[in-house]
């Protein structure tokens, strides 16, 4: 079974992201203003990663922490502050549920929407025919549309499963991949998963640990993995929402869990972030 790291794209594309950086010869920084509500240590893993890796190639970050109570209304103000005086606004989500996700959202102007996740943004990734307008792939989906293209997955005409519909994965792979010719379902949890069965490729984004198992895929399958789940009673064990021991004697390629699309994810969020510049 091969592995589809995403460890060694993800360093290659972060030294030549610093070098477009470097000729864009800018007279400042740019400035990526992350906004965290809660104190998550899913989210503050997050969150050090993408600190540390903008850092790596000059970019200014800062991640502006919210007490996990703060009231819409405030959030909102200190928003506005932010976006004032910083090039890009990622969102840390998960969000705490007394918060409206979309209302959030939608307060980052759409020119700094770096992970694509406004409204706006999204209405002209799947109507960009009809707009000139520029828009953001979401981080996560176009580190897996990355990983795919780097690694050589013929997927035209090919049967692609989308496990998961998410706004920050499933949805924009499953346009995107319908869009360059491939033959695209989307299921979820409420879809039967044995019609997953008939896939060549198979990309799941659910967040249910180890949810597609062997018996949910036909031999010689290719599995893109982009589940990342912590282990409840060691944090430091990460496992995916594919059930990897269970899978290997059928897949014939799956990304690893840790270092398959995460990785990637970070770097295409920094890429986001610098094309608004070109």
């Amino acid at each position: 079974m091969k592995i589809l790291s995403g460890r060694e794209k993800a360093e290659q594309d972060l030294k030549q992201l610093k070098k477009e950086l470097d000729e864009l010869n800018l007279n400042r920084p740019i400035k990526l203003a992350i906004i965290q509500v809660g104190d998550k240590m899913e989210s503050n893993r997050y969150v050090e990663q993408k600190l540390k890796k903008a850092k790596e190639i000059g970019i200014e970050a800062k991640c502006f922490k919210f007490d996990e109570n703060i009231t819409q209304k405030r959030l909102l103000l200190a928003m506005d502050e932010i976006n004032e005086n910083w090039d890009g606004i990622l969102i840390q989500l998960p969000l705490p549920k007394h918060l409206p996700k979309e209302v959030i959202l939608d307060a980052v102007p759409y020119e700094k929407d770096i992970d694509g996740l406004s409204h706006r943004n999204e209405f002209i990734l799947y109507n960009e025919k009809n707009s000139d307008d520029k828009f953001f792939v979401p981080a996560a989906a176009r580190a897996v549309l990355e990983l795919i293209e780097h690694h050589e997955i013929n997927y035209k005409k090919k049967k692609v499963a989308v496990v998961g519909r998410s706004h920050l994965v499933g949805k924009p792979v499953a346009h995107i991949l319908k869009r360059r010719g491939a033959s695209v379902s989307t299921f979820d949890e409420n879809t039967p998963i044995k019609l997953v069965a008939s896939a060549d490729i198979v990309i799941v984004a659910i967040g249910v640990p180890k949810y597609i198992k062997a018996e949910n895929i036909k031999q010689g399958a290719i599995i893109i993995d982009v589940g990342t789940n912590y282990d409840q009673n060691d944090p430091s064990v990460i496992f995916g929402d594919v059930d990897h021991e269970s899978v290997k004697t059928k897949a014939s390629a799956i990304t690893p869990v840790p270092g398959g699309v995460g990785p990637l994810t970070v770097v295409c969020l920094l890429k986001n972030l610098v094309e608004i510049y070109k």
